[in-house]
């Protein structure tokens, strides 16, 4: 939005994209990775909560809040490597944040997000399978400022209700319609 400043403070509804909408996030390795570096993205930016996500074979939704408090930064995002998201359950490694961002705007969490996703899945491919491609994510983001409770709601429902429509969507290669 021309002019909004994305440090304000709110929900942000977001959607990544893969490149040329390509189905690769549905490999349960990629999956994985989204989910642990999701769950551990408050330790990059401990001003931001973490809403509703879900991660569809093309693309993921998510609702980030963006909220205006004090941190103490002697505590912040300091967890085991590899431990970030409360397991070691997984075959990689999520690394441990060298820079904590306590004022971020909306781009700055997209971008680490991405960019963390990818290194991720970097490491994983050199260590296990180096036939794979790391590069899948779309050059930008779609980002909407939620306004209000009841957008805010509607959001979330289309979110939680995102895997149910993948039948009929366009980019669903089993899509019957097609």
């Amino acid at each position: 939005l021309k002019g909004y400043d994305y440090h304000n403070a709110g929900a942000y509804f977001v959607t990544i994209c893969t490149k040329n909408r390509e189905c690769v996030l549905d490999d349960p390795i990629v999956d994985g990775i989204i989910n642990a570096v999701w769950q551990a993205l408050s330790s990059w930016f401990p001003t931001i909560e973490l809403d509703e996500f879900v991660v569809m074979p093309n693309h993921i939704h998510f609702i980030i809040w963006i909220i205006n408090r004090t941190v103490d930064m002697s505590l912040a995002g300091v967890q085991d490597e590899g431990r970030l998201d409360g397991s070691k359950s997984h075959p990689y490694k999520i690394p441990t944040p060298t820079k904590i961002n306590s004022t971020p705007m909306l781009g700055d969490v997209v971008g680490t997000f991405k960019s963390l996703v990818f290194k991720v899945y970097l490491d994983w491919i050199k260590a296990n399978d180096p036939t794979r491609r790391a590069k899948f994510w779309q050059e930008n983001y779609y980002e909407h400022i939620i306004r209000n409770d009841s957008e805010l709601n509607a959001i979330r429902q289309y979110i939680i209700n995102n895997p149910i429509n993948w039948n009929n969507d366009r980019d669903n290669r089993n899509n019957p319609c097609k």
